[in-house]
């Protein structure tokens, strides 16, 4: 007897793998934690997953975020702080609207 779960179980599996990571995965995560990729494809492609950048997925039936941009790059750069311009605009003590993400990276990163 096969040990694999029906293939119908496995958007639920998975979704229930995202809800507990707070909605959001890289693929490479999601894969590491056991999400088929054709599960996950498929996932995106009937519009469960919404894409937020290249490799990063969020469910879709999520409220919509507040700063998209942050969230993106603070799931593709696990090491870095958000700062400076970026990180005063999130806590509302700028009236300044950065133009990009700026991020410190540990040294010899």
């Amino acid at each position: 007897m096969s040990s694999r779960r029906p293939a119908r179980d496995r958007p639920s599996r998975a979704r229930s793998i995202f809800r507990q990571h707070g909605g959001v995965l890289r693929t490479k995560d999601a894969l590491r934690l056991g999400i088929h990729p054709e599960t996950l494809y498929r996932m995106r492609d009937s519009g469960s997953l919404a894409s937020l950048g290249r490799g990063l997925y969020r469910l879709s039936d999520l409220p919509p975020l507040g700063s998209p941009d942050l969230v993106t790059v603070g799931m593709k750069v696990p090491s870095g702080v958000i700062c400076l311009i970026s990180a005063l605009a999130f806590h509302e003590l700028t009236t300044q609207i950065p133009h990009e993400v700026y991020v410190a990276l540990p040294r010899g990163t």
